[in-house]
């Protein structure tokens, strides 16, 4: 059962009032601005996602989140770990929820409850979804499956909201960020390129080489440690550490054999770009 507003030393809202999502939880907030106030718009903001929550006599009339809308919007943003807030009076453009304020709060609980053990989803929605890369072979569930394969290169905000049922998505996608058959990464703006295929022999290192110069500027660009995801016109990616290599300008360098695996060889154009790493999600 949540606290009374006034337990927690909430006066009656009348006029803006902004805060933190780590510091008055969702069911907390939306109940105090329920009962506490004469109506308007809560705009919450996250990495990643933004929504709305609209008040009219004690009710929760409106709710919209990542194209979403109704008590789905309000599932979604109960998965949010992170975020800020800011409301004040006024005019709602529609309704979209007919519920009691009482059914809306216990579907909210329910829904932050379903979150809390997702823990292999990340905090920051902002996060980019990608393919682990690993050779190595996974059996999935067909939910599974189709969340595999429709969720490459979206944010985890955008593949939890997409049409489906929001908490099983996010389950879904929890197991596939814990088997490590989906990686969500932190990916700046930092276009991809096209470089020229050399390779190299000895030991296989797993490295690539890319031409000093250009090493320097992505580092610069990114601020972090970053490795090089590699994709051949052949269908063929991996991910590679990368160093600096003096002299080898518009060119990358790998080893022979994994530039085989990628179906690719010397003279290959392959598309590469660098990508920050996240310290907890390993690919």
């Amino acid at each position: 059962m949540l606290p009374q507003p006034a337990e927690r030393g909430i006066l009656t809202v009348k006029k803006m009032l902004k805060g933190n999502l780590a510091d008055l939880p969702l069911p907390e907030l939306l109940q105090t601005l329920a009962t506490s106030s004469r109506g308007g718009l809560l705009a919450i903001r996250a990495p990643g996602l933004e929504g709305r929550v609209g008040f009219r006599a004690q009710r929760i009339v409106m709710a919209k989140a990542g194209g979403l809308a109704g008590a789905d919007a309000l599932r979604l943003l109960a998965g949010l770990r992170q975020g800020t807030f800011a409301f004040g009076p006024s005019e709602l453009e529609e309704e979209n929820l007919a519920a009691s304020l009482a059914e809306a709060l216990t579907g909210v609980l329910e829904a932050l409850e379903a979150f809390r053990p997702l823990t292999a989803l990340p905090e920051d929605w902002s996060r980019v979804l990608q393919k682990s890369g690993r050779r190595q072979e996974f059996e999935l569930a067909l939910p599974e499956l189709q969340l595999y394969t429709e969720a490459e290169g979206k944010t985890v905000a955008e593949a939890l909201a997409a049409p489906g049922e929001v908490l099983e998505r996010a389950r879904t996608l929890n197991r596939l960020l814990a088997r490590g058959v989906l990686v969500a990464r932190v990916v700046r703006s930092v276009a991809p390129v096209t470089l020229v295929a050399l390779p190299y022999y000895g030991p296989v290192t797993g490295l690539a080489y890319v031409d000093r110069a250009l090493y320097q500027r992505w580092s610069e660009r990114l601020g972090a440690p970053f490795r090089l995801r590699v994709r051949a016109p052949r269908g063929g990616e991996a991910t590679f550490r990368v160093e600096p290599r003096d002299a080898i300008p518009e060119r990358v360098m790998l080893h022979d054999r994994e530039l085989r695996k990628l179906r690719a060889a010397r003279g290959t154009r392959l598309k590469v770009v660098p990508e920050v790493e996240d310290g907890s999600i390993k690919p």
